[in-house]
């Protein structure tokens, strides 16, 4: 019988190793966008297949079965989600600087108002695929295989909210970075439940570009 711990231990180095390399080449060497996507692509998608067909790995499995029964549901879902962050960002616009935000992403991908579409258009389809195949599909569904479903959904959560931070913190009040915590935390929970019912990572993606589609709304009201 096979220990699995070597396999758990991989996915988590490979996991943290790409989330540490990737914060260093944003946050420090700050190469220009398109080379920082190319470089995400590597390490977000590249590197974890390398290191985990090392261990001779099935990786592209079932999180990659597109139920096209749930298009529906999660499109509905999806508009439910971008409601939901419009109406909280109205309803407390008054109570944070949401400028912040905004400043930090602009100044983070170099975005004017006149390169605004593409990379939003890159930031609500690529990146968010690219963030739930690392953090869903590796560092939770494979990860859940081998080891706790418990510590799956820990590590996963803890891993996506903490890399986020990692690239907004120092430009967010303690408040204000706090709460995103909290619901980076929270929403990575709830991206691992609904992948965790359905065994693939469409669930989570489709949430996930919906909340970006809301995020670069608020960046162009204030762009």
């Amino acid at each position: 019988m096979n220990n699995p711990l070597p396999k758990s231990s991989y996915r988590i180095s490979a996991v943290i190793i790409s989330c540490m390399v990737m914060a260093l080449i944003e946050t420090v060497i700050e190469p220009a966008y398109f080379v920082k996507s190319a470089l995400k692509v590597l390490f977000f998608l590249v590197l974890p297949i390398v290191l985990l067909k090392v261990k001779k790995e099935k990786i592209l499995t079932d999180s990659f079965a597109l139920n096209l029964k749930s298009i529906l549901k999660l499109s509905l879902l999806g508009i439910a989600i971008y409601a939901v962050i419009m109406v909280a960002f109205f309803l407390t616009k008054g109570l944070f600087d949401y400028s912040v935000l905004v400043d930090s992403l602009s100044s983070d991908q170099n975005v004017t108002p006149s390169s605004f579409l593409p990379v939003a258009l890159y930031i609500s389809f690529g990146n968010s695929l690219l963030e739930e195949f690392l953090f869903r599909h590796i560092a939770f569904l494979k990860l859940s295989e081998h080891t706790s479903k418990k510590t799956a959904y820990i590590f996963s959560s803890l891993t996506f909210a903490l890399y986020h931070i990692f690239m907004i913190g120092g430009s967010f009040p303690l408040p204000l970075l706090l709460l995103a915590m909290l619901g980076l935390a929270v929403g990575g929970a709830i991206f691992n439940f609904v992948d965790d019912k359905s065994r693939n990572i469409y669930n989570s993606w489709f949430i996930h570009m919906f909340a970006d589609f809301a995020i670069m709304t608020i960046w162009y009201i204030h762009i």
